[in-house]
């Protein structure tokens, strides 16, 4: 079963049950359970952690100074390195930034990233930072340790029914223990260290045990927006949600995410602020010379392609094949994680990596993507995006919130490249779309000192 059937699956369970009254502990654990529902039904089989991964917790345990966890902080910002982008000599995270520009009493709690783990101290501004590798080793270690005794669920007989009625193999029960197991760990580290007043958070929703801890505790949390929200990002469609494993407020980019989340979801939050994207104010500020200046001598014009991690290939394959019909445009491929491996048979195809997209999406021309939010991040700086409308996945993402008038453009094959690229360049009327609101800072700053 594709990925798309299995959302649409979940969509008529969550339709036709009572999801919701699955309960452990007194609290719904379908909102935890669907995200990992959706893989299984997908896939048919568990995710696991992989050997690699594995050693990469333990190689990133004393990444970092773990002592700085027992000084006392009003505020927890978790993150991950892959959230870090280069402004001159220093990895700067994009979401969470200001914690460390505006030298807040923070203590960042960093996921590793497989291949790098995390960057030194030298090369990032923060100085109060763990890395998330204790959490992840502690709770894995006591899911498998809490095996002895199965967790007993409030009308699990629901759920079984379900799975037997569609033919689904999941292992519901490990992810209630892991759902569990985050809750104690994040429970013991706030005990043996201190009560921060309030938790900030990046893509909370697989690790929703820590939001239930800090509820436990007291402690207000807040979501960062850190991609694409709207009504076909799975953790945002659900039709129901358990409040003490959701964030008490929700930060996001500008009015289309506040708009969406007020008035068709307004139980995914109680308090949604609109604070706008740390990393693009600061691009547009850092990033003044054309880094194409010698190119444009050369060509028309400069397209960025932003890869996707599921879809470095065909993407690449449909740059190929469109820059082999226009030698008078250069190519830039940026992967989102390194990749040395693919290969491009046109000259005007230029792969690079480990760049900061922003400066590169402000200098291009056009933009090029599948379903990546750097399409909205582009429309800061006035780039129009052509899609790779790849299986359909970018006019199921996005044809119902963005237009040509904005300069959007969808094609389903390279030929169709060349009359996107035309009508981009001739729109005379094009008007840029407002994604994101301005004065991040401020409007971050203004969130965190109502919450402590």
């Amino acid at each position: 079963m594709k990925g798309v059937e299995g959302v649409k699956l979940i969509k008529e369970i969550e339709q036709n049950y009572d999801v919701m009254s699955i309960k452990f502990r007194g609290v719904s654990v379908w909102p935890f359970l669907r995200l990992y529902f959706k893989d299984s039904v997908s896939s048919q089989r568990e995710t696991k952690a992989s050997p690699s991964v594995v050693g990469l917790v333990f190689r990133c345990l004393f990444a970092y100074n773990p002592f700085r966890a027992f000084k006392r902080h009003d505020i927890w910002s978790f993150t991950a390195c892959e959230r870090r982008k280069q402004l001159g000599e220093k990895m700067i995270h994009r979401i969470s930034g200001a914690f460390a520009s505006e030298n807040l009493n923070c203590l960042m709690i960093e996921k590793p990233l497989k291949g790098v783990g995390h960057y030194s101290l030298e090369k990032i501004e923060e100085k109060d930072i763990i890395s998330e590798s204790w959490l992840l080793m502690a709770f894995h270690a006591m899911e498998v340790l809490s095996r002895v005794r199965q967790p007993k669920l409030d009308n699990e007989q629901l759920l079984i029914r379900i799975l037997n009625e569609h033919s689904i193999m999941f292992n519901y029960k490990r992810y209630v223990r892991i759902l569990n197991s985050q809750r104690l760990a994040l429970k013991i580290l706030v005990r043996l260290t201190s009560k921060p007043k309030v938790a900030m958070m990046e893509c909370p929703y697989d690790t929703m045990g820590y939001m239930w801890a800090f509820h436990e505790l007291g402690v207000k949390v807040v979501e960062m927006q850190h991609g694409t929200l709207n009504g076909k990002h799975f953790s945002y469609n659900a039709k129901d949600y358990e409040p003490i494993l959701n964030p008490d407020c929700i930060c996001v980019f500008g009015k289309t995410e506040y708009s969406y989340l007020t008035e068709k979801k307004p139980q995914y939050a109680p308090e949604v602020r609109m604070t706008g994207l740390f990393m693009l104010e600061l691009a547009d500020k850092f990033f003044i010379n054309d880094i194409f200046a010698e190119e444009r001598k050369v060509f028309n014009a400069i397209i960025v392609v932003s890869g996707q991690p599921y879809w470095e290939e065909p993407l690449a394959q449909f740059v190929d094949s469109a820059a082999v019909e226009h030698e008078n445009l250069l190519f830039v491929y940026i992967p989102r994680r390194f990749r040395d491996d693919l290969s491009f048979s046109s000259p005007n195809v230029r792969l690079v990596n480990g760049v900061n997209i922003y400066e590169y999406l402000k200098w291009s021309d056009i933009h090029v993507t599948i379903t990546s939010t750097t399409c909205l991040e582009a429309q800061y700086f006035r780039t129009p995006t052509i899609f790779y409308n790849f299986e359909n996945h970018s006019r199921n993402y996005f044809n119902n919130d963005l237009s040509e008038e904005n300069g959007f453009e969808f094609v389903d094959n390279p030929q169709e490249f060349d009359e996107a690229y035309n009508r981009i360049i001739n729109n005379r009327k094009m008007e840029f779309g407002e994604f994101f609101v301005h004065n991040h800072v401020k409007r971050l700053l203004d969130v965190v000192n109502e919450s402590i």
